[in-house]
Order: structure tokens, then C-alpha cells, then sequence
């Protein structure tokens, strides 16, 4: 048998070896929560540093926000008022456009963004259209000096010149639309090219955004539906762009002279003849007749009088209004986009500025043109300022047209107000009562109706331009 003292040390030993390894495993354990936080400390880094990233960059987004407006320049042309100052005009639309957009912007509450404009447009082609206006000079590019002073108002807007092809005005403005329209700086993108259903495809994407999206519209073109249906802001910018269709001068000088009229209401005749004569006419030189014109000249090639060459010329008839695929005559027959090449403005054209005035017409008539389609009397452009306080008071009430403009509704249960308005925005209420055709078109007789037929303007000037006719 071993002795105590020898089983003692026996047991002490075995202790010191138990601990030993209990030792190896703490330290082993120990090695490797050292890995487990190093690894961790390093994810640590990375997250704090992507981080600080992501908030730097949160805080330049921030920094300088912006609003985008995109101008189809080639449709929306600017006010006359504008383009028939050259570089002055240039700088004051810059401004006007400005103003109008920071308005716009303050109700919004992006009163902090500045404004960014890109307007592209044919410059060579809307040089063209606007010197047969007598908007611009006949050279070449005799909108360059307009731009000149659009692009120095201020440093963030520019009037670019797409070239003179159909399609790079298009191509531009749908590639700063792809550009921006995820930029976070971009805060809110006004887009002014609404009578081109070509962009409807490219705003698609963005439909029913009526936070980042305004779509603009303008009296003097025709806003497209199928912009209605992508459920974006609508608005329009008073005193920027044109109120009135583009319309194109001939190249032969019309005169007009008025005929006698009997103070006789019932009897009474107003007759406007050109005494241009045509000159591809047989009887070159002589007066018009009035018979061939309305198709019914008993004559024929032996009239005495000049017939203006064959009716299937489009430079010597009248034509007839056009029409839908359903056989209705379009509200709107023309547009003042020239370079989407329509049919309507490659034939007869469009010129306001010789309907007759309201004094020239006898009481109780209406002027008709030689196809005996209504003319109502001109109606110079009304005031920007006038424009935009009618719409702020359209915003709470709506006004009777025939109430305000001739003291007279036969209503009586009219919900429009009656109250009057103030003189000065009584003719921005005749223009705009004046955009929406009566739906008797151009066989209205009645003396005071407040819109205008506008495929009757369609005028030649180798016929009567206009005639008077007593109230059917």
C-alpha cells in the first residue's frame, strides 16, 4: 500500500494537470471572441463610414434644389410683345417665364429651388414662320438676337437651337426628360410640350407624380387628352407664350375696301372685295366676281369678270371645314406647331388681323365669309396682367359670359355669378369665352355669341373676304 504522503502528492499533481487544461481551453476560447470582434469592428467601420457617405451625399442633394422647366419652343412661341423686340424682348420673356414659374413654385413650397430652362427649338424654321408675321426679320436666323438676350437674362436658362431637322427638337427634349426626371436635386419638372402626343409614352412612367410633375398649356394650342389622362398639375403661365394661334401672311398684299351701306338694318350690306387680282387668273386685272366665289356664275369662262383660277387650286378656293373620322367638324382646325407639317397650315391661312372690326359690322348683323361661314369681329390680345387676375377670381367663382360681357342672360336659374367685374378684365373674359366654339359653328347668325368658329377664318384673297348679313 502507498503511504498518504505519496497519494497526497498523486492528487495534487492530478489537480494542477486538471487546471492546466482548463487553462488551455479559456485561453483558447478567449483567441477566438478576439477574431469575433476584430471581424465585427471591421463591419463596424465600413457601415459608419457608408454611413457618413450616404449623409454627405443626402446633405449635397439638399444643397442647391432646383426646379427643371422643358419648352418645345417650336409650339410654344413666345409672346409677340417678346419677339418683336429682338434681344430686349429676349430678356424680358426670360424674366416673365421666371416670375411666373417662382410663383408657382412658392405655392408648392419649393420657393427655395431655383429655376432651370431649357428651351429647344428649329430656329432656322421658326425664323421663317415668324418673319411671315412680321414677329422677326427675314434673315436666316433672325431669332438669334431674341435668344441672345433669353440666354443672358440669367445663368440657368438657355434657348438652344435643336437644328433644323423635324425630329432633334423631340430628341432633346425627351433625353433631359430621361436625364432629370430621377435626379434628386430636381425637385419639380414643369414640361411645356403638351401638343405633341409624341411624349405622352415618355411621361407614362411617371403618371398620377402630380408632386414632381406640371404639365403647362396655352391658349394658342391644342392640349391633347391624352395629357388629361396621366393625372399630372395642369397649369398655365399668363403672359408668357402666345394667346392666338401662329398665323401666316400671304406674299401678295391684300387690300380691302367697304362698300356703301344703307343706315337701313333690314337692307343694310358690308362688303369687303380684294382688289388684288390673281394673277394665274384668264382676265387678269379685272374685278373679282363675287358669283364664282359662291360657285354659281352663270357665265363661265366668258364672265367679264376675274374667277381666280380653277376651285381645286388650294391657293384659290375656299375649303371646306375639316372633319373627323365620325363626320364632325373639329373644334380646333388648326394648330400653330408649323413644324409638326400639318395639312391645315400647308393650305390656306389663317389671317386675324382682317376680320372686320366691331364698328364696321351695322347692328343686328353678322359678317360671314364668301362660303357664308360666321365671322365674329377681331379681338385684339387682352392684357397678361388682366389674364392672371381672372383666373385667380375663376378659382373661386365662375362668371356668366353673357351677364358680364352684354348685361343680358336668359337664365334664371343661372348658377354662374352676375356680379360685375371690373372693366379692365372684361375683354380677357371675351377672349377667353371666345376659345370655345359655338356649337353652331360657323352657321350661327346670332348677334351676340361669345365664340368664334375658327376653320371660318380660312380666307383666300381671291375672293370677298367678308359680307354682312341681317340676323336669321
Amino acid at each position: 500500500m502507498l503511504p498518504d504522503a505519496t497519494i497526497d502528492r498523486a492528487a495534487h499533481k492530478l489537480a494542477e494537470f486538471r487546471r492546466d487544461n482548463t487553462l488551455n481551453e479559456l485561453l483558447d476560447q478567449y483567441a477566438v471572441l478576439i477574431e469575433d470582434y476584430k471581424r465585427l469592428k471591421s463591419d463596424y467601420e465600413e457601415e459608419r463610414e457608408g454611413r457618413e457617405r450616404y449623409k454627405q451625399l443626402a446633405r449635397g442633394q439638399e444643397r442647391n434644389p432646383f426646379a427643371l422647366v422643358v419648352v418645345d419652343g417650336d409650339g410654344y412661341i413666345f409672346d409677340e410683345r417678346f419677339v418683336k423686340d429682338g434681344e430686349e424682348g429676349g430678356s424680358r420673356a426670360a424674366k416673365q417665364l421666371y416670375d411666373t414659374i417662382k410663383d408657382s413654385l412658392r405655392c408648392k413650397g419649393l420657393e427655395t429651388c431655383e429655376v432651370m430652362v431649357r428651351v429647344y427649338a428649329n430656329l432656322t424654321g421658326l425664323s421663317k414662320a415668324l418673319c411671315k408675321n412680321g414677329l422677326a426679320g427675314a434673315e436666316k436666323r433672325s431669332l438669334s438676337s431674341f435668344t441672345t438676350g433669353f440666354n443672358r437674362s440669367y445663368g440657368l436658362a438657355d434657348f438652344i437651337d435643336a437644328g433644323e431637322l423635324k425630329e432633334n427638337a423631340d430628341f432633346k427634349l425627351k433625353a433631359i426628360l430621361r436625364l432629370y426626371a430621377d435626379n434628386a436635386q430636381c425637385k419639380h419638372i414643369y414640361f411645356a410640350a403638351c401638343h405633341d402626343v409624341g411624349y405622352v409614352s415618355d411621361l407614362t412612367p411617371f403618371r398620377g407624380n402630380r408632386e414632381r410633375f406640371t404639365l403647362l398649356r396655352t391658349p394658342s394650342l391644342l392640349f391633347h387628352k391624352e395629357f388629361d389622362r396621366l393625372g399630372m398639375n395642369i397649369e398655365e403661365l399668363p403672359g408668357v407664350f402666345r394667346h392666338t394661334p401662329l398665323t401666316y401672311a400671304y406674299s401678295t398684299q391684300i387690300k380691302t375696301s367697304l362698300a356703301p351701306f344703307s343706315t337701313d338694318i333690314s337692307k343694310a350690306s358690308l362688303a369687303y372685295i380684294n382688289s388684288t387680282s390673281n394673277k394665274g387668273a384668264a382676265n387678269d386685272g379685272n374685278a373679282v366676281c363675287q358669283f364664282y366665289a359662291q360657285g354659281n356664275c352663270r357665265y363661265g369662262n366668258t364672265c367679264k369678270f376675274a374667277h381666280g383660277g380653277s376651285k381645286a387650286s388650294s391657293q384659290n378656293s375656299t375649303p371646306s371645314p375639316s372633319t373627323n373620322s365620325n363626320g364632325n367638324t373639329t373644334d380646333r382646325a388648326f394648330s400653330s406647331d408649323w413644324r409638326n407639317g400639318s395639312t391645315l397650315c400647308n393650305g390656306p391661312k389663317l389671317n386675324i388681323h382682317l376680320l372686320p372690326k366691331k364698328e364696321d359690322i351695322p347692328e343686328g348683323q353678322v359678317a360671314i365669309n364668301a362660303v357664308e361661314d360666321r365671322l365674329d369681329a377681331y379681338l385684339p390680345p387682352p392684357d397678361p396682367d388682366a389674364v392672371k387676375r381672372l383666373k385667380i377670381l375663376s378659382q373661386e367663382k365662375k362668371f356668366c359670359n353673357n351677364a358680364q360681357l352684354y348685361n343680358s342672360c336668359e337664365n334664371d336659374n343661372c348658377e354662374y355669378e352676375h356680379a360685375p367685374i371690373a372693366e379692365d378684365l372684361k375683354p380677357a373674359l371675351e377672349h377667353l369665352a371666345r376659345s370655345v366654339p359655338c356649337s353652331r359653328r360657323g352657321t350661327c347668325r346670332r348677334v351676340i355669341v361669345g365664340f368664334l368658329p375658327e376653320y371660318a377664318l380660312r380666307i383666300t384673297p381671291s375672293v370677298p373676304l367678308f359680307r354682312a348679313m341681317t340676323l336669321l
